[in-house]
């Protein structure tokens, strides 16, 4: 056994033979060297002259070899053979033979000199190297031998120095044993016998035992052995058989590689040939010879020779095929370093050229840098070959030098900022597009030369792995390759000139090589994620283009979301062993660039026993473990933690990066981290069950904690907003996650295999929650599943050595969480993964089945559902319910957002947590209309998934149809469509329908729209299929339409405004406008067939649906479009016009008169005897008749007429009631005994009444004058209201002159004309100015009813128009038409002009019906245009605050219309349209305040919402003139009544400022800086009256006392604060009312800024004008938790102060206390703006803070200090000084969070 001798290492050991020697698993291996073994501690590099290319002895074979070998299982016979192991090195001979071996060997040391004299004697790496040489000394990594072993000799020997000072003391008392001169044998000694050992003598050399040398006899190698014919046997079992089929193979191996050898010497040859002949100018440089393998290339300085591209693509593919078989020695070290300097001249020549690029290019100087671009591609080939050549001779320091490996860096670096990184980033529609043009017609080129860059940094990334690299370099590379993975590539090929594909791969390389530095160099970790991390920024954020790293399954990523997966999976295995320092080139001792945060302040380097900071199996930590006896599994355990804790901080560090970013930044914002968080969540969601990046699982834990930190503490709320967001897509991915496995699981159902079997059974286990985690981590379950399928799968190229080495790591550490096993199965497992830990490889063994990709799948999957991610996901689940409580708005709508998405994922988180619903159905009620909505959309998810949660969900759903915000009603309006569609509960659709009939009358037109499309879609759309014939339709279309009806016909049965809704929606879905129209015709017709057959059936009927019913649903069908009926169905209802025996007939009898009144007109084929019985059956009953029905019978008969042409029954029917009328009019109708005369009469004017509004008689003037011989005019209308009229007088019974009203108006609707007759008018005068709200609501109906049929036929007209073509200028409102005004116009601008004052008065005067219609006679008014906007416009403003919600609606929709077309006319008369809101409040609703409660809100927030669509300045102008209501002078205060008139108008001004919805964040602080204004300048003087009048406070009186008390001022105002003489109480309660408005007007303030979370400089920026825009136009965010009562309640007390002397002395004291000197004004600093240096009035929740000035300016304002009983003496002006700023500033807060609860 060699000598223990610690030389410094020159060479790698080589690969080796492995020999098995026992059936011990655990050391069944044992390592040979290929080449010649170290003879008593002397290696052959250090025994042989000879040069590389000489033959090198042949390495002993197993038989030759055992009888030298102490590990023979026969002892020697005799032990001299073997000499003792000593640590003394006899200095008998030199220690290197030659001049050459000795220069070889001083290389390294001569580095060191040099790298020790540039540092001053500071080297890392002769540190470094000294390490290494303490590694070989140190005790533990000795074989240790009894001392007894050794013959001792009494003297002791002396250590040198220099061995002392390398080793410790313990070492050296332990290692360096005095041993025997005789027994020590010299290396030289042993060299000169091998010497003379001649290889033919081998054999018979008889070694004398006497000699006492012992000597290994290695015989040289034969000329037919090649170091590539070594290979690997493991265990024992080599078959006899393999040994011939193995030589055949050697010896075609062989001749393969003599062949690659002699054609790569042959080419050098001709190489170094032509080179020498061009040096000795023996040839022309444009000879054929030369110019086969050489070019030239003009430079400034003359011509530079260089390598020809041929001749180097055939040199460097014949060096990789050289250097593959084991033969680059066969080349000399000289000749390989004379063919690396030809190569260099290339690189030195691109390295001084410019290659730069030019936007402004023409096609000629692209042409140039073509032809630059193209030696460039020659150098990139060069410096491949320069590369490869260093790759075979690694250990020649002269090739591997640190000069040329950063030469070909340069290149490279060059190529790629100047040529290829400029050409991917343009695009075709950038500003050089017309330098896309030209890099496209040189795409090729390009793409070679792309190709070519491409394969450089592939080599690159090759002698990464093969050798230590300087410090220097490692950096540059990864600068290079950190810079190529962050440019943004094309999104599709169109817009590459070279191809996205094409980067991409050379993207791929640059991965690879941060890879490769990450695993080789554990120091320069730190810096590559720093690197990355801050390079984020440049990555692209929308499109394809951010995801363009495609997967094995076809999908795509990020390619930096892959490589951060990389690195962490590197994390986690355990580092390679450091290389020798021979093979550094030029490398120093690298140190981390950022200590972890689990590091001390002084880094620790890194030694042989540790591996990034941890121990190295191995190393001392286990020799202690061993002395202290402690298990393997223990060790074992430790090793993997440490492996798994290294990795999770690299995680956390990742994450910490990014959320610490995302935080404070938003998706709208200009950084882009919020969104780079979301898609690198994305991507690993994405590979979450990909077995090819398990460090997915921990990146997505280590988010999910931080996540779960953010939502559960403290944080704000768009920071919990981001965590609740992604802790939502976590969750869904872990239950997409179980969905797909299940899947997977399913698809192994018909593989017919154990290992699919079994792991099903696993799975199922884990659905039930009954799997066991020892299942998932014994030796033949899925953890060895998913390692062998990695070992096997290719990955399409994809390395997967990280990740195999990764999972191993947490295998092997979910088997030493499990504990340690007692068992021989666990100790058989911890000993397989320790060694392949160990080992960084996993080896599966040979009776393994192969696993298929499903397997594996499935395998990964129940590995990672076990994992600590996917574990928590009912955490998440209960983090995510728990926020939907939260008090911020915001936080609850994002958390019912994320349910939502786990929900749609698995809907039996349902059942698993059942206080869901109850949550839902609260939220459904949040005074926030996002949560609301939020609600909305989940609830819909999860009826989806359970319709069964119908029921409990229906009645929430439905109310909030009638919501306040339009989105929610939207919302509701949607999910009650799909309720419809999947219902069978007809009560359910019967509301379902009401409520969205409800909607086609909303206010909002897209509303109105949707549910018009909605219902079209429910009611109509289903049946569209089926509208051929009637007799076609299937039984279930049948029962379909049936039940339809039966809907329509329930819904008839309520109020009649859902029947006028229904009318509507029919007229929408009918005309012919409508693009559905003539399908829904049809529809409707077999709907009404349907309700014809339901009349017949209607006693058999146990539903409740009568005959009544079902006739009164077809009158709606009538009015909308009485084309749907036919004449059989008329003639089927003729038998109930004649039968009226009952009550119900008179119902019947309505509505089959209204059929027949629409319908007949459009009918030309009904049979005249049909009409002839209906006019004879209506004439009969016309007495019997109603009021309603008889209007309708009057309209029917005058139908009829018009077909049958006999007026002259008609005409003696209202003849004979006028004769009626003129007998009854002698009579006393007031007589309590003329009661029939007064029935009569009133029977007669409503028959007159009917008759004169429905029938046309004007053409029967001469037939009217015959039966009525006493009446000789001209107009037969005119002649029924005259004779109508004469019973409206005031004197007759209020009903008979409600009729006579109601004749009258009725009559003039159909004659226009008589309105402008003046007895008529007097009339209706005379009833709308007697306080009788019945008179009033007659004449008010007959106007609205009169306006309304206007705007109908205006309505029709236009669309007629625009239907025809016609009119279309008058249409669009400009001039064109008929000039000529009709009698309507007339009357209806008679009517405006005339009644208007009395319409508004009754509007204004109540709340009751007459008011309702007074207000839709206004706004059909304003509608027309008949009177001027300002008349009406300030009672619109005022109804408006109505709590009659019917009359605030129309005034609101009459305000906004006006608003839209006139509103700069508006702007001037709002104010007195705000003073008669007030009255009405005080006088009529009688609630002066300016505030509605749960919630609260302003009164006059209708008109600020229709204010906030104008413009900015058009609001801000409105705040101004808005505030100067409030202001007041104190001399012309109203003080008269208990609370002062004046006061209660500013209290009512004030709570409604405090209470509007600022639409953006300048309208907020220029109110807020208006009421400061106001303060400011109002309340200076206020507080000097007080204290002056009040308290009587002088500032000599002050000091006086000051001087007599030999105290503090503030001691002298208080005690003058308590002595306060008589004041006149009236001007007592004068100052008392000014205080108080503006201490209420300071407490709205205050509330605004807390309740918008706004601070003292964000106002001063806006006023100076220094805000950003964007900013100020957003919508002010409230702060969660302050609803406002206590600032109501602040005010109110306020105000109660005027009760008594007391209250109201204390009233001044806080009011001068406000604005004391103690809290002064501040005054802006010397030098501000003018507007800046006005002061300003604090408040307790500003205390030091200085607050800007709002609103327009006065002008500089002086200021004067007030002196009061409070007051200290005069300061100085400036700023206060920071540390009381400070403590203001916490005075502040504490106050807001006692006064608020604010947080």
């Amino acid at each position: 056994m060699a000598a223990v001798n610690p030389p410094q290492r020159v060479a790698k050991p080589s690969p080796s033979i492995l020999i098995p020697i026992n059936n011990d698993r655990s050391k069944n291996e044992h390592r040979l060297h290929q080449h010649a073994p170290h003879v008593n501690g002397y290696s052959r590099s250090n025994g042989h002259a000879h040069s590389r290319r000489s033959r090198q002895p042949k390495l002993l074979n197993v038989d030759e070899a055992l009888q030298y070998s102490p590990f023979s299982s026969i002892i020697p016979f005799n032990p001299d053979i073997i000499p003792l192991p000593h640590a003394s090195i006899s200095g008998a001979g030199p220690l290197f033979p030659s001049a050459t071996d000795r220069e070889r060997a001083r290389r390294t040391l001569n580095l060191l000199d040099t790298d020790i004299a540039r540092t001053h004697g500071n080297s890392t790496l002769a540190q470094h190297a000294l390490n290494t040489v303490k590694g070989y000394l140190d005790q533990n990594n000795i074989t240790d031998f009894p001392e007894s072993s050794y013959p001792t000799n009494s003297a002791t020997e002396r250590v040198p120095e220099l061995e002392r000072s390398l080793l410790p003391a313990q070492a050296s008392r332990e290692l360096i044993t005095p041993v025997t001169p005789e027994l020590v044998i010299s290396n030289q000694e042993v060299f000169q016998k091998n010497a003379q050992i001649m290889p033919n003598d081998v054999h018979a050399i008889n070694l004398r035992v006497a000699d006492r040398i012992p000597v290994v006899l290695v015989p040289p190698l034969s000329a037919e052995t090649r170091p590539s014919e070594y290979v690997t046997f493991k265990d024992d079992q080599i078959p006899e058989t393999s040994r011939a089929n193995f030589s055949a193979q050697t010896r075609d191996q062989r001749a393969l590689a003599d062949s690659a050898s002699n054609n790569l010497r042959a080419l050098i040859e001709t190489i170094f040939e032509a080179d020498d002949q061009a040096s000795m100018d023996t040839l022309d440089p444009s000879s054929t010879e030369l110019a086969l393998h050489f070019m030239y290339i003009e430079q400034d300085d003359g011509q530079v020779r260089s390598i020809a591209p041929a001749t180097l693509v055939k040199l460097d593919t014949s060096l990789q095929t050289v250097i593959g078989a084991g033969r680059i020695g066969d080349i000399s070290v000289d000749e390989a370093h004379r063919l690396q300097n030809l190569c260099e001249k290339s690189l030195a020549v691109v390295r001084l050229s410019d290659l730069s690029i030019d936007t402004t290019w023409s096609s000629d100087d692209f042409s140039v840098w073509i032809q630059r671009a193209a030696f460039a591609e020659t150098a990139l080939r060069s410096a491949r070959t320069v590369v490869r050549i260093m790759i075979g001779y690694q250990d020649e320091q002269t090739i591997c030098s640190e000069e040329t490996f950063q030469n070909v860096i340069d290149v490279l670096n060059k190529v790629l900022t100047c040529c290829i990184i400029p050409i991917v980033e343009i695009r075709p529609k950038d500003s050089g597009s017309e330098l896309f043009d030209l890099a496209s017609a040189y795409s090729r080129e390009l793409g070679q030369l792309l190709y070519q860059a491409n394969k450089v940094m592939r080599i690159l990334a090759d002698i990464l792995d093969k050798v230590d690299i300087a410090e220097a370099i490692v950096t540059a590379l990864e600068f290079s390759a950190i810079r190529v993975l962050f440019v943004e590539n094309a999104q599709n090929e169109k817009e590459s000139v070279i191809g996205t594909q094409k980067f991409e791969g050379l993207r791929r390389t640059a991965m690879d090589i941060i890879s490769g530095i990450f695993s080789k160099y554990p120091e320069q970790r730190a810096f590559i994620f720093d690197e990355i991390l801050t390079s984020l920024q440049k990555l692209p954020t929308k499109g394809l283009k951010a995801r363009q790293f495609k997967l094995s399954d076809g999908t795509s990523i990020q390619l930096v979301s892959a490589l951060i997966m990389r690195l962490i999976q590197t994390s986690a295995a355990l580092a390679k062993e450091p290389a020798d320092t021979a093979n550094t080139l030029g490398s120093k001792a690298r140190h981390q660039t950022r200590p972890r945060e689990e590091s001390s302040d002084t880094e620790q380097e890194l030694s042989s026993e540790t591996v990034d900071g941890r121990e190295r199996p191995g190393g001392p930590s286990d020799a202690a473990e061993n002395r202290n006896g402690a298990s393997a599994s223990g060790r074992f355990a430790k090793e993997v933690n440490a492996l798994n804790d290294h990795a999770a901080k690299d995680a956390q560090y990742v994450v910490r990066y990014f959320v610490q970013r995302a935080m404070t930044a938003s998706k709208s914002g200009d950084q882009p981290y919020r969104h780079l968080l979301d898609m690198f969540a994305d991507d690993l969601i994405m590979v979450l069950g990909n077995p090819e990046w398990p460090a997915a699982e921990m990146l997505l834990r280590a988010l999910m904690v931080s996540m779960m930190r953010i939502a559960e503490n403290k944080s704000t709320a768009p920071a919990k907003n981001m965590a609740l967001e992604l802790l939502g897509t976590m969750g869904s991915a872990i239950s997409e996650l179980v969905a797909n496995t299940q899947s997977c699981a399913r698809s192994l159902e018909t593989q017919d295999s154990s290992s699919s079997g079994y792991l099903r059974q696993l799975f199922d286990d884990y659905l039930d929650g009954s799997l066991d985690s020892t299942e998932l981590t014994n030796w033949d379950g899925p953890y060895r599943m998913v390692m062998e399928y990695l070992k096997s799968v290719d990955s399409e190229g994809l390395p997967t050595l990280n990740a195999q080495l990764y999972y191993l790591t947490q295998w092997a550490r979910a088997v030493t969480l499990a504990g340690p096993s007692a068992d021989s199965k666990g100790e058989y497992l911890v000993c397989q993964l320790r060694k392949r830990v160990h080992d960084r490889v996993w080896d599966p063994p040979d009776t393994a089945d192969p696993v298929t990709k499903g397997q594996c799948r499935l395998a990964y999957a129940l590995t990672v559902l076990n994992m600590s991610f996917c574990r928590q996901f009912d955490s998440i689940f209960k983090i995510l319910l728990d926020s939907i409580t939260s008090e911020q708005t915001t936080v609850r709508t994002r958390s019912l957002k994320s349910v939502t998405q786990m929900l749609e994922k698995d809907p039996s988180l349902l059942d698993r947590a059942r206080n869901v619903k109850g949550l839902l159905i609260q939220c459904t009620a949040d005074a926030s209309p996002m949560v609301r909505d939020s609600t909305l959309m989940l609830i819909g998810k999860c009826i989806q998934q359970k319709p069964v949660l119908e029921q409990e969900f229906f009645k929430p759903v439905v109310s909030l149809a009638n919501d306040p915000t339009v989105s929610v009603r939207k919302r509701s309006m949607k999910l009650l469509k799909d309720l419809f569609a999947h219902s069978t509960r007809k009560e359910a659709k019967k509301i379902i329908g009401e409520c969205l009939l409800q909607r086609t009358s909303d206010l909002d037109k897209a509303t109105s729209e949707l549910a018009i499309q909605i219902l079209e879609e429910l009611w109509f759309s289903p049946f569209w299929k089926f509208i051929g014939a009637a007799d076609d339709f299937p039984i279930q279309t049948r029962i379909a339409l049936k039940e339809q009806m039966d809907l329509i016909i329930s819904l008839a049965q309520g109020s009649d405004k859902l029947c006028s809704a229904m009318v509507s929606l029919l007229q929408i879905l009918l005309n012919v406008n409508w693009k559905t129209a003539e399908s829904n015709v049809k529809v409707c017709q077999k709907l009404v067939s349907t309700a014809f057959e339901s009349i017949v059936d209607s006693e058999a009927r146990t539903d409740g649906i009568e005959q009544k019913h079902i006739v009164q649903s077809l009158t709606i069908f009538a009015k909308a479009s009485p084309r749907l009926f036919n004449a059989e169905q008329l003639q089927y209802l003729q038998p109930y016009v004649s039968n009226l025996s009952n009550p119900d007939d008179f119902s019947l009898l309505r509505s089959v008169v209204v059929i027949f009144r629409c319908v007949l007109p459009t009918v030309p084929t009904v049979q005249q005897s049909l009409l002839v019985e209906v006019q004879q059956a209506l004439f009969n009953n016309v007495s019997k008749l109603g009021r309603m029905e008889l209007n309708e019978v009057a309209a029917c008969l005058w139908t009829v007429n018009g077909v049958l042409k006999n007026p002259e029954r008609l005409v003696r029917l209202v003849a004979s009631v006028i004769k009626g009328l003129q007998k009854l009019q002698a009579k006393n109708l007031s007589d309590p005994n003329g009661k029939e005369d007064l029935r009569r009469a009133r029977r007669y004017i409503q028959i007159a009444g009917a008759f004169g509004k429905h029938c046309d008689f004007e053409g029967q003037v001469a037939e009217f004058q015959a039966a009525l011989p006493s009446w000789k005019g001209a107009s037969v209308s005119g002649m029924i209201v005259d004779s109508i009229g004469s019973f409206a007088s005031h004197k007759l019974p209020l009903p008979l002159r409600v009729d006579a009203l109601s004749g009258i108006g009725s009559i003039c609707q159909s004659s226009p004309l008589l309105f402008n007759q003046v007895q008529i008018s007097d009339v209706f005068q005379q009833a709308l100015v007697e306080d009788n709200p019945d008179l009033q609501n007659v004449v008010l109906s007959n106007f609205r009813d009169f306006f309304a049929t206007q705007e109908s036929q205006a309505a029709s007209k236009n669309e007629i128009n625009q239907a025809d073509g016609t009119n279309v200028a008058n249409a669009n409102g400009q001039l064109g038409g008929s000039m000529k005004a009709s009698e309507s116009d007339g009357a209806s601008a008679l009517i405006a002009q005339r009644f208007l004052h009395n319409i508004l008065y009754i509007a204004l005067a109540s709340q009751d019906a007459a008011a309702l219609t007074a207000t839709e006679v206004i706004a059909s008014i304003n509608r027309q245009g008949l009177v001027h906007p300002k008349e009406s416009g300030p009672a619109l403003v005022a109804l408006e605050t109505s709590s009659n919600p019917a009359i605030a609606d129309i005034a609101f929709q009459a305000h906004s219309d006006l608003h839209l077309q006139h509103e700069s006319m508006f702007e001037r008369e709002y104010m007195r349209a705000i003073a008669e809101a007030y009255r009405y409040q005080r006088d009529i609703v009688q609630e002066p305040l300016g505030f509605r409660s749960s919630p609260f809100m302003s009164k006059l927030h209708p008109m600020f919402e229709i204010i906030k669509s104008s413009k900015g300045k058009y609001q801000k102008k409105f705040i101004s003139n808005y505030c100067s209501k409030i202001d007041f002078d104190v001399e012309k205060l109203d003080l008269a009544g208990e609370v002062p008139a004046s006061l209660q108008f500013s209290r009512f001004l004030i709570e409604n400022l405090a209470f509007f919805e600022y639409g953006r964040v300048d309208e907020l602080l220029h109110t807020i800086g208006c009421m400061e204004k106001i303060v400011t300048d109002v309340g200076s003087g206020i507080a000097h009256s007080i204290n002056t009048e009040v308290f009587q406070v002088r500032v000599d009186t002050i000091l006086e006392d000051t001087a007599a008390r030999g105290g503090g001022t503030e001691q002298t105002m208080s005690h003058a604060a308590v002595v306060t003489p008589d004041v006149a109480p009236l001007r007592l309660r004068q100052l008392t009312t000014a205080s108080i408005i503006l201490s209420c007007l300071w407490e709205a303030r205050t509330f605004l800024r807390r309740l918008y979370g706004l601070s003292s400089n964000q106002q001063r920026r806006e006023n100076k004008g220094n805000g950003k825009t964007r900013d100020v136009n957003k919508a002010p965010i409230k702060i969660s938790g302050i609803t406002g009562d206590k600032t109501v309640t602040a005010i109110a007390a306020k105000v109660a102060s005027l009760k008594g002397r007391e209250s109201m002395l204390k009233q001044c004291q806080e009011f001068v206390d406000l604005l004391a000197i103690d809290h002064e004004f501040k005054v802006a600093a010397e030098g501000e703006e003018e507007g800046a240096n006005r002061p300003w009035t604090p408040s307790g929740d500003d205390a030091d803070v200085p607050m800007p000035h709002g609103g327009g300016s006065r002008g500089p304002v002086k200021r004067k200090r007030l002196s009061s009983a409070t007051s200290t003496p005069h300061k100085k002006r400036g700023r206060p000084a920071l540390g009381r700023r400070k403590s203001s500033r916490k005075s502040m807060n504490e106050d807001e969070d006692e006064d608020e609860g604010w947080e």
